[in-house]
């Protein structure tokens, strides 16, 4: 078994190769937002390091959002093309997911609780989720419990929903709410990621992947689709009949 995992979700691009032992090779863009130009050559250097082609790939999956409307469409598209050229199932992960399964080890070592991904959607408002850290003492087991569902939040709302407990964020949503969070929690119970991990990686994208590959969790190319959880802006001023105001008055 080998997958190939694309993330375009957040600022930085990249991809991974998974087998079916978890051994993992990865590629990482650092320039932000450059997921258009640099997507497939990430992937060619995923491929590389693992010392396969593309058609040794037994699965194609994809961070499907919510995060970057453009990014979540690339990263969709490349996956769909892919997996209809060379004839394989794609895996559809939530964006959502692959954050906290990515800090999920370092939640447990901070002796977090909860694992909180939080994703800017701006205006206070954040994709996110709440999810039990679960280990056993000797750390051969590991597991992410969903106790709040992955949706659209306000900020406030996610934190009100932690009830005091030990919580540890990742995600750029602290980079937009770190000041609110600070001032919400009591001193003590929250800890935040730190920028080298607090980001969408096709690591931990790769991760659940190979979870969903062995269960036979996959979807045929066409199958695979995009999750904005909520509406692009021109989309809702469309629906609003005020798409035609905008255009006449930018500054709307």
């Amino acid at each position: 078994m080998k997958i190939l995992a694309i993330e375009t979700t957040g600022k930085y691009g990249s991809a991974a190769v998974i087998d079916e032992e978890g051994r993992i090779w990865s590629a990482e863009s650092r320039e932000e937002m450059n997921h258009l130009r640099g997507i497939i050559s990430l992937i060619d250097e995923a491929l590389g390091s693992a010392g396969i082609t593309k058609n040794d790939l037994t699965h194609i999956a994809a961070s499907i959002g919510p995060g970057s409307f453009t990014g979540i469409r690339i990263g969709v598209t490349t996956a769909r093309t892919m997996a209809q050229m060379l004839g394989v199932p794609c895996i559809a992960v939530s964006s959502i997911e692959a954050l906290a399964e990515g800090s999920l080890s370092a939640a447990i070592s901070a002796n977090a609780l909860y694992v909180v991904p939080i994703i800017n959607a701006r205006r206070h408002q954040t994709y996110g989720a709440i999810y039990e850290a679960e280990f056993t003492s000797d750390y051969e087991h590991q597991a992410l419990n969903l106790i709040s569902e992955e949706k659209q939040y306000m900020i406030e709302e996610l934190l009100e929903k932690l009830g005091g407990n030990e919580s540890y964020f990742t995600g750029d949503g602290i980079d937009a709410y770190k000041d609110i969070i600070e001032s919400a929690l009591p001193e003590g119970t929250y800890k935040f990621a730190g920028e080298d991990m607090r980001y969408q990686s096709a690591e931990s994208v790769a991760v659940i992947a190979l979870k969903k590959a062995k269960i036979g969790d996959t979807l045929t190319y066409d199958k695979l689709m995009p999750e904005y959880m909520r509406l692009a802006e021109a989309e809702q001023r469309l629906r609003a009949g005020t798409l035609s105001d905008r255009i006449k008055n930018p500054k709307v």
